[in-house]
């Protein structure tokens, strides 16, 4: 039963971006909700793993963490683009400075 909700959690959360995806008119938007769609998925990965090592499994923690850092470089790669798209530079050194965290994490182990 454990295992059970979250595959039906990640389905969930798939087939509602799979919604939003479609919805999306602009470049912009597309950008957008790619960025929600992988920050979701590396959030969902760290709150699995900080659930884990909570009850002292170490299961695979490394190599989680790297696929929840991949999903977050690759949004924020995504918003990175999504602000270029709508020429806005305000928060570029934020990004990418965030990015460079995302990188860290995927590196650490």
């Amino acid at each position: 039963m454990k295992r059970l909700f979250p595959l039906l959690l990640i389905s969930f959360v798939l087939l509602l971006s799979s919604a939003i995806a479609v919805s999306a008119e602009s470049e912009f938007e597309t950008y957008l909700s790619d960025f929600y769609q992988k920050q979701e998925k590396a959030s969902q990965i760290l709150k699995e793993i900080e659930t884990d090592l909570k009850d002292g499994s170490r299961d695979r923690v490394c190599a989680r963490q790297r696929e929840a850092a991949s999903y977050g470089i690759e949004a924020t790669e995504s918003l990175i683009k999504a602000f270029k798209t709508s020429s806005s530079k305000t928060q570029m050194e934020n990004l990418h400075a965030g990015l460079d965290k995302w990188r860290e994490l995927r590196d650490y182990c």
